[in-house]
């Protein structure tokens, strides 16, 4: 009888510990699943287009528009509008809250949706000149990226990309369009 209990007690400690650990999972599955939500729910800024950029920075929209970035779009076949893998890399917007898409890789492929770093507070040269730092930081706050290697491998890359070419990062960043003496 001695040995039956002993062996209850065990087994019921054997049960509450097998039920506990089962709890702790469940509770760090939710809280994954939390994080997750809420980095969706960060703040998505709008997508202006290239068009508003060029109001400030005209050297670069030019020579921006006469690269295969501004045309990309259009150089994809009906087909390959149709793929998801190709319209996203020859296209700007596909992170839009809207979802609306702008055709070719305008500047907000690269340095990211302007929406809210394109404000005066922000964008003003008088003010830049003077303390570059701050209004650099308040840029990148507001959702201005430095394009890096990185970010044009995303889309320069040879998995899924049937007319891939070598890319030299180092070579091609001052081709896409002129650049500050900053981006140098």
């Amino acid at each position: 009888m001695r040995r039956v209990t002993i062996l209850v007690i065990i087994m019921t400690a054997l049960v509450a510990f097998l039920a506990l650990t089962a709890m702790a999972q469940e509770a760090k599955e939710e809280a994954k699943e939390e994080v997750k939500e809420e980095a969706k729910e960060e703040i998505q800024h709008d997508f202006v287009g290239a068009k508003k950029c060029k109001i400030c920075h005209k050297a670069q929209f030019t020579s921006w528009s006469e690269t295969g970035h501004a045309t990309s779009f259009d150089k994809l076949t009906d087909e390959e509008k149709a793929k998801p893998e190709c319209v996203t890399c020859h296209t700007s917007g596909n992170l839009a809250k809207d979802s609306s898409l702008m055709e070719g890789i305008q500047c907000e492929a690269c340095h990211g949706a302007g929406g809210d770093y394109k404000s005066a507070k922000i964008m003003s040269k008088k003010k830049w000149a003077a303390d570059p730092e701050t209004y650099k930081k308040m840029a990148i706050d507001a959702g201005l990226v430095y394009p890096t290697e990185e970010n044009c491998k995303s889309c320069h890359k040879k998995e899924g990309n049937p007319n891939f070419k070598e890319f030299d990062f180092a070579k091609m960043k001052g081709k896409v369009h002129t650049m500050s003496e900053e981006g140098k």
